[in-house]
């Protein structure tokens, strides 16, 4: 199993409930520090493949690496994304933020997809997750439009490599997660507007509790095992109920 921007937040757990479950994880992450520690952490069914899934030369390598140790690749979680700015009307985002986020929340899925196609096609069956957003489906917050953009395209890839890889046994699916709040390198909310999102996002949901990674790991370990193997093209919102309808 490879999952991208597994070195923290939602990907680390998302590595840790794989390997628990007797996967070996390739930890994709830009942060070769943090790659190392967390697959120094799971042992040996662990691997740290420093991976830009912006860049297409940096994918290949991270699929190259992942055959070389294991010779195969089942599953792939695209969970490497993440807002990066602080929210700030539309009119006002500079175009090269624009199509970073793209690049990394959309851009960044379909190249490592492309990366790992191969080896799926040959053992004639896989499983890719792709983490999107339930900010999707709620438009909000607001301020975080490249992102949420971004967010929408994933679901839509996901929809369309679900119809095309069909054929080769290839499962394709997406998990939504609602507001996880995590450390990230870059603030995207100053402390008071996020603890205000934090205690809005709770009343909103039906589960009046904030969302935890671990919330999220056991539908990603479903998707990526064989209990799900007749389940494709589907959107899993599991953010408390937040967006039931």
């Amino acid at each position: 199993m490879v999952v991208t921007g597994g070195a923290q937040g939602l990907g680390r757990a998302y590595a840790r409930r794989l390997a628990g479950a007797g996967a070996r994880v390739a930890i994709a992450d830009l942060d070769a520090d943090r790659a190392a520690a967390t697959a120094a952490e799971l042992g040996d069914a662990a691997l740290a493949a420093v991976t830009d899934v912006t860049d297409e030369d940096s994918t290949a390598a991270m699929s190259a690496a992942v055959l070389d140790r294991w010779g195969r690749i089942d599953g792939l979680v695209n969970n490497a994304g993440g807002a990066m700015y602080p929210t700030a009307p539309i009119d006002t985002v500079p175009r090269t933020q624009w199509d970073h986020v793209l690049a990394v929340n959309l851009t960044g899925q379909w190249l490592c997809t492309v990366a790992v196609l191969p080896a799926m096609r040959a053992a004639g069956s896989g499983k890719i997750v792709n983490i999107c957003s339930s900010s999707y489906f709620t438009g909000g917050p607001i301020g975080l439009a490249p992102y949420i953009a971004a967010k929408g395209g994933a679901l839509g890839l996901t929809r369309a490599l679900a119809r095309e890889l069909g054929g080769d046994n290839i499962c394709v699916n997406a998990v939504s997660p609602g507001y996880v709040p995590v450390d990230t390198p870059k603030a995207v909310h100053d402390p008071a507007a996020a603890q205000a999102l934090i205690e809005r996002t709770r009343a909103e949901q039906c589960l009046h509790r904030t969302e935890t990674p671990e919330d999220l790991a056991g539908t990603i370990e479903f998707l990526c095992s064989g209990d799900s193997d007749f389940v494709t093209g589907q959107v899993f919102n599991v953010d408390g109920g937040w967006t039931h309808n």
